[in-house]
């Protein structure tokens, strides 16, 4: 599998978080990276975000209105690979919905060693609790590839539900719904043995970020061995043994850092044994 950087290249701190900044001597400021990547918003976009909205199962009861609200006061940017767009605890001042690409959503230890939480994928409305309660956000957000975001500023979210108090039961649901899920995967990784957890990471994977090809459901992203292992709280030795086995079996494919599952069924038939 082709390697990308290491964690230790990609993930520390401070050179991992300025990836993309410019050199010191560069008049290439802050200023210059939001008017090269802050785009204005087009017809076909904005109707995006407010069906980002409104086919959220939890905001089924919004109005186009409601969410055009929130729309008309927010922004299109664009992320480069490897840039931080939120800093773990840093005052999240914007909601965010994911228009193209991953957001990889991690922790790097004292000792850099990294962790990744998960990988949200487009048309997630995402940091809504640390919008709301003002505590920092609950993880970094890093752009995975080139990423296309949607900012919604807070004060416009809370002006909203200032106006009409009755759309916060959609996000109060949201964040429900979002627990939940949580809580059943904290369930599962304490519960399933490892290969079960390999599989339920890859048919997850697929689902969210897959295409279809000859052999099977490419996954997407290209992911290298030190991602899943930190997607799945392992050393890269254990998840390239597992890996190995599965492509053994016929269940998957391995090919310039890209996975392709051929037999889904079978890694299904290994997860579902767990649960």
């Amino acid at each position: 599998m082709a390697a990308l950087a290491t964690p230790a290249q990609r993930f520390s701190s401070p050179e991992r978080r300025a990836t993309h900044a410019p050199p010191a001597s560069s008049t290439y400021a802050a200023s210059s990276h939001d008017a090269l990547f802050r785009r204005a918003l087009d017809p076909v976009t904005r109707q995006r975000v407010i069906n980002a909205f409104l086919t959220n199962p939890s905001l089924l009861h919004w109005s186009a209105g409601a969410a055009a609200t929130l729309v008309d006061a927010g922004y299109e940017k664009t992320w480069l690979q490897g840039e931080l767009v939120v800093p773990y605890q840093a005052d999240c001042k914007e909601i965010l919905i994911v228009l193209a690409g991953a957001l990889e959503a991690s922790w790097v230890s004292a000792s850099g060693a990294r962790v990744i939480g998960e990988y949200i994928q487009p048309d997630s409305v995402i940091n809504i609790i640390p919008a709301l309660d003002r505590k920092g956000s609950l993880c970094d957000l890093y752009a995975r590839g080139t990423v296309r975001l949607y900012h919604i500023p807070r004060e416009a979210m809370l002006d909203l539900f200032e106006q009409q108090p009755a759309l916060m039961r959609g996000f109060f649901e949201l964040i429900c719904s979002r627990n939940r899920e949580l809580n059943k995967r904290f369930r599962f990784s304490r519960l399933a043995d490892f290969s079960a957890r390999v599989a339920e990471r890859l048919l997850s994977l697929a689902e969210r970020y897959g295409n279809a090809v000859d052999s099977g459901v490419q996954i997407g992203l290209k992911l290298s061995q030190d991602d899943l292992a930190a997607l799945l709280g392992v050393s890269r030795q254990s998840i390239n043994k597992e890996l190995r086995a599965f492509a053994e079996r016929g269940w998957i494919e391995i090919r310039y850092g890209q996975i392709t599952i051929v037999d889904g069924a079978a890694l299904l038939t290994v997860r579902e044994a767990c649960e």
